[in-house]
């Protein structure tokens, strides 16, 4: 992938304060980076989007954090984790959003695995730690061992070729009525959390 002018530096910045560090450091502080950029829709899966508005959902912001631990030298894979909007896990669920619960709005999760040593590992930096505050699930890693995924899954499975290529394909597949509502739900959810940040 290309890296547009505009953000080359700024790319090479964020990479620069994490090369001189000692594992697991190395892991868990581009980690923490990219979790805390915020979480929200901003129409573009593109890691360079998501590092210039400093805001992307969970396949913007793990596009940018597998791009960052590449080019720290490091073995990473996409996957997806099938699950439903309509069972998100916010604690107290907004009057906002109160409409979703308990709809079929499928999805698919987009999260990480890193090489660490011989073993793949999981991670997901999906939600940022300034939503926890809304009843958002807390996210930690510890750079060496597998994560719990922050939404309940009925299915996992590898991304093929490009992650975005292949996640447009999979939302493609759903029911028409359904994407509507995947849509719907995910510009809704963006609006509250930026009223409520």
């Amino acid at each position: 992938m290309e890296k547009p002018s505009e953000v080359l530096v700024e790319f090479d910045k964020v990479i620069a304060q994490f090369e001189g560090l000692p594992e697991p450091d190395k892991f868990v502080e581009p980690y923490r980076y990219a979790r805390d950029i915020a979480y929200g829709n901003i129409g573009s899966r593109n890691p360079y989007d998501v590092l210039l508005a400093n805001k992307g959902t969970c396949s913007g912001k793990h596009a940018l954090l597998k791009l960052i631990y590449e080019s720290l030298g490091y073995e990473v894979k996409s996957f997806f984790a099938k699950h439903n909007f309509g069972n998100f896990p916010i604690s107290s669920c907004p009057e906002e959003l109160a409409e979703y619960q308990g709809q079929d709005i499928p999805d698919y999760h987009d999260f990480l695995k890193i090489k660490i040593g011989d073993e793949w590992v999981t991670l997901d930096a999906v939600f940022d730690s300034d939503i926890v505050r809304l009843g958002f699930p807390k996210l930690e890693w510890d750079g060496t061992s597998d994560m719990q995924l922050p939404v309940a899954t009925s299915e996992v499975f590898e991304a093929k070729g490009d992650m975005e290529e292949h996640k447009k394909m999979l939302i493609a597949a759903l029911p028409e009525e359904q994407q509507v509502l995947r849509k719907r739900f995910l510009s809704d959810m963006t609006e509250w959390l930026d009223k409520n940040r």
